[in-house]
């Protein structure tokens, strides 16, 4: 199966049988059962036709997919789903919402699962298990049981230092929905630029103000409006990703500051590329329950993002009296929070809130090393750097202590934006292995960044409650989508298969899987792939 059918993530059960299996054609039928939604009969309807060229029907009768409702799945031998639900479901609900059974056989092929999100990640696996054949695709007789290790399962999109259109971000949640990826966390301020359009406060949004300049492509409109934001969030949903906004605070805030000066208050930073909103300051308080609940009206899901990171230079007390009135600003708003492992330092989260944890083994600022790369006028902020990541190593262990659930995304495995060290097939892209990529990380390649489960991550307590994985993907040397494409494919299956699938899978094994969807890539519009020469040759 694992030759013929590459799946990814591996599904937790697959039995293959002999026979021909099912051959679609050119205008396969889909039906759903009358419970399920029409529209997910349509995305799938979508999905179908862009990955195999072929023009699928939705129909009411007999259909060569069939899309059902049950009350019960012959799931059985599953693993748990463990880790916290995105949608704030009761434990374990995203496991049920999400598992399904596929049936294949030479009549047709049959999703069951209790929710559409199940029947949604079954067809996903359908699609993946069609391979090119005379008269249109085919699949192999076959059976699966599946459903997810992890309840979170994510991927943090910077489009500050470089703004992607809601057509590219769409493209994005195309990929994370064909790999069972459930969380999209938009990184939507930074010192940069503000990319997300605040009613009462117009100047956040102009470029003219920002430290970075327009970030954008000549001639794109550098931010978000309001029904930009929407549509995205409605295209995710329906592809059952939920969007996870960020806007980070008090630290990483210069393009705020520069547009609106007063939010700095009485402050003085240790240097003139710092900023943060100081809480004393009314202007800076008002702006922060402005900014977040606007977030909230505009965002379904039940979590916000609430930033926290590098608030470098911001007094400790001033830090922690922030982030513990942004927390209840969130909270009244009845949504939950998500803060970078910084926010542990406040001492104002509790077991309802999540930690996101980044700073990987390997990868600690180094004091030295950056003063030999640094100009001496910078000197001093490298300084006010170090102390704050000197503190780094107590975040984690402070936030589990007070029985917060932890998001892995440490940066020494899920930090995509490394350089690959690795040579490319395609000798013109040697180059760009040089020019995109934090330069700062040591490079890796794609074996060395599978080496790893969620539960051998060294920067995650063992006795920490994993509330999932989370990959992220900074662009301060990403000067297009290409180069987006360039630095997420083929590294991001593979962490999809490290949050859905339990236990750990081989390189060798998951190689020869992923190496079959490049075509697919293609034709969702991530044409430049890394193409790795250590995972593509034979």
């Amino acid at each position: 199966m694992k030759e013929s059918t590459p799946l990814v993530p591996l599904p937790q059960s697959v039995e293959t049988f002999d026979g021909d299996g099912l051959r679609l054609g050119t205008r396969p039928r889909v039906a759903v059962s009358g419970d399920a939604p029409r529209g997910l009969g349509e995305t799938v309807v979508e999905l179908l036709a862009r990955l195999h060229d072929v023009e699928p029907v939705l129909t009411g009768g007999d259909a060569d997919l069939r899309l059902v409702l049950a009350d019960r799945v012959p799931v059985s031998g599953i693993a748990d789903v463990r880790g916290v639900d995105p949608l704030d479901g009761e434990p374990g609900e995203a496991g049920v919402r999400e598992r399904y059974e596929l049936v294949v056989t030479g009549d047709g092929a049959t999703v069951t699962a209790r929710a559409a999100e199940g029947l949604f990640r079954g067809a996903t696996t359908f699609a993946q298990a069609l391979r090119p054949g005379d008269g249109g695709p085919a699949a192999p007789a076959m059976r699966v049981a599946d459903g997810p290790a992890l309840a979170w399962r994510g991927l943090s999109l910077d489009v500050v230092r470089r703004f992607f259109t809601v057509a590219e971000v769409k493209r994005v949640v195309d990929l994370l929905a064909l790999y069972k990826f459930n969380v999209l966390h938009l990184h939507l301020s930074d010192s940069q630029a503000w990319r997300l359009e605040l009613p009462g406060w117009p100047r956040l949004t102009d470029p003219a103000r920002w430290p970075g300049g327009p970030l954008a492509e000549d001639g794109v409109r550098p931010y978000y409006t309001e029904e930009d934001f929407r549509e995205i969030v409605a295209y995710a949903a329906d592809r059952f990703v939920t969007v996870v906004p960020e806007l980070d605070m008090p630290g990483h805030v210069l393009a705020a500051v520069r547009a609106y000066p007063e939010l700095q208050g009485e402050a003085e930073p240790a240097h003139e590329l710092l900023a943060y909103l100081d809480p004393r300051s009314e202007k800076a308080a008002r702006f922060a329950a402005d900014a977040l609940a606007r977030l909230a009206e505009l965002t379904p899901g039940r979590y916000l993002h609430l930033g926290g990171d590098e608030a470098f230079g911001m007094p400790d007390e001033l830090y922690a009296a922030f982030v513990a009135r942004a927390l209840e600003i969130v909270r009244g708003t009845g949504r939950k929070v998500v803060g970078w492992q910084e926010t542990a330092r406040s001492g104002a989260l509790t077991p309802d809130d999540v930690v996101q944890a980044w700073i990987g083994s390997g990868d600690e600022f180094d004091l030295d090393a950056a003063r030999e790369t640094t100009p001496p006028e910078y000197h001093g902020l490298l300084e006010t750097v170090a102390e704050t990541f000197a503190r780094s190593a107590h975040d984690v262990p402070a936030a589990v202590a007070a029985g917060v659930p932890v998001l892995a995304s440490a940066s020494s495995f899920l930090y995509l934006d490394r350089r690959h060290a690795e040579e490319s097939l395609d000798a013109d892209q040697n180059a760009r292995r040089t020019r995109v990529g934090f330069g700062d990380y040591q490079p890796r390649t794609c074996r060395g960044l599978f080496g790893w489960t969620p539960d051998t991550l060294v920067e995650i307590p063992g006795e920490a409650r994993l509330a999932g994985v989370e990959a992220a993907v900074w662009c301060e040397t990403v000067t297009g989508f290409e180069d987006l494409a360039f630095l997420l494919l083929p590294r991001l299956p593979g962490v999809a298969e490290k949050a859905w699938t339990p236990g750990g899978t081989a390189w060798d094994d998951y190689r020869g899987r992923v190496a079959g969807h490049r075509g697919w890539w293609e034709r969702l519009g991530w044409g430049g792939y890394f193409r790795s020469a250590e995972l593509f040759s034979r």
